[in-house]
């Protein structure tokens, strides 16, 4: 079985993982002062600052660089929409 995967489902796959990524660290602030869930907030900063934060920012280079080296068509907005994340930060 071949699975053939194209430029925008990988875009909109990165772009869902951010905004997932992004509620969650936002969600994580509710147990803010909770001293029993504390460690809620703790995981919710470290998986945005080690995990999400990094898979991000080196997915929209390799993103963007293969937007602009292997598509031949709608290059550009395939570039915009790769890079569009870390226009954000």
């Amino acid at each position: 079985m071949k699975i053939r995967i194209s430029q925008k489902q990988l875009i909109i796959a990165h772009i869902a993982f951010f905004a997932i990524s992004f509620v969650f660290l936002e969600y994580s602030k509710i147990f803010r002062m909770n001293k029993e869930l504390h460690w809620i907030y703790s995981f919710g900063h470290s998986w945005w600052l080690m995990v999400a934060f990094l898979c991000l920012f080196i997915g929209s280079l390799i993103l963007g660089i293969y937007s602009l080296w292997k598509v031949n068509k709608n290059k550009f907005p395939n570039f915009i929409f790769s890079i569009l994340l870390l226009a954000i930060f």
